[in-house]
């Protein structure tokens, strides 16, 4: 009887610890018209959640753009382990960054060089869909290779400062992110979480 209870409390925190998936999908939003889609998953194994964010946009803004983009980010014990950014805008990359945790420092492959961070980074923006960003000032950046300021205007909605001058706002309810206005140079698209 006793190896039975021991038996199933091992099987019981093996099948807990093995994986935990979410998925959330948005509507993609201009000028009140659905452009595209993301899809934000979180897998948790153990000591590593891994997070994948994809996207694929389509937009005419003076002319046709369409935009694929993924941003990836691989904690273990909370710290990231490796991270990636790609986007790709009319077939064409033009973003497309690795970062690589090795002994004491991350290497940043971007733009065919090579770069060293010996910050560690416990929250990427391959976050920021499935996991609020409470009490953070400032979050790394796998898009532009570098932390960008963050912080709460009011409860639970963040406004992100952009290096290229723009701010992004995320809302969030749960921890997970309900919506957010996204700005580039040239246009306002909404993320609206689906049902």
């Amino acid at each position: 009887m006793r190896r039975g209870i021991i038996l199933l409390v091992v099987l019981v925190s093996f099948s807990s610890a093995r994986s935990v998936n979410t998925k959330l999908t948005y509507d993609v939003i201009r000028n009140g018209d659905v452009i595209g889609y993301l899809q934000a998953s979180k897998a948790s194994n153990g000591n590593q959640v891994d997070f994948i964010n994809e996207s694929s946009v389509s937009v005419r803004v003076l002319m046709s753009f369409s935009m694929y983009s993924k941003v990836t980010g691989a904690f273990r014990n909370g710290m990231l382990i490796s991270g990636s950014a790609l986007r790709n805008v009319n077939g064409h990359n033009k973003v497309k960054t690795e970062i690589l945790w090795q002994d004491s420092h991350y290497v940043l492959n971007e733009d065919g060089g090579q770069r060293l961070i010996h910050e560690k980074i416990n929250y990427t923006t391959a976050c920021l869909f499935n996991q609020e960003p409470v009490g953070l000032t400032r979050i790394f950046s796998e898009n532009f290779g570098k932390f960008i300021t963050i912080k709460e205007v009011r409860p639970h909605y963040y406004e992100l400062h952009l290096p290229d001058g723009n701010k992004n706002y995320y809302s969030y309810a749960n921890g997970i992110c309900t919506g957010a206005e996204v700005n580039t140079n040239f246009t306002k698209a909404f993320f609206r979480l689906k049902k």
